[in-house]
């Protein structure tokens, strides 16, 4: 599911998944080009599930850790952005990320 953000004073697009049970959190914007990685609104997951997939580059996700495993040579081995989350009482929150968004 999609969400916006505020990330030193911009509002990010950002998305999170339920991954065996566990909730991740990414900024929504793939390494290879900064582009959204959904394919059809709100769905990130390719594979039958196995793997996040940048629509646009059919680049390949896992899910876990955001780290690119297959797709454009430029992508691989870099990781998404992670949104931290914190779990309280049931209830996820979304916490804006110390790292920086340079697309290297």
């Amino acid at each position: 599911m999609k969400f916006l953000l505020p990330i030193r004073g911009t509002d990010e697009e950002c998305f999170i998944v339920n991954f065996h049970g566990d909730f991740h959190a990414y900024v929504n914007r793939c390494r290879h080009v900064p582009m959204p990685m959904d394919w059809v609104d709100n769905q990130f997951f390719a594979e039958q599930g196995r793997y996040l997939m940048c629509q646009t580059h059919n680049a390949y996700y896992e899910p876990a850790t955001g780290e690119c495993i297959a797709g454009p040579p430029s992508a691989c081995g870099k990781f998404l952005y992670r949104v931290p989350l914190e779990i309280e009482g049931g209830l996820v929150y979304a916490l804006a990320p110390e790292q920086t968004f340079e697309d290297d």
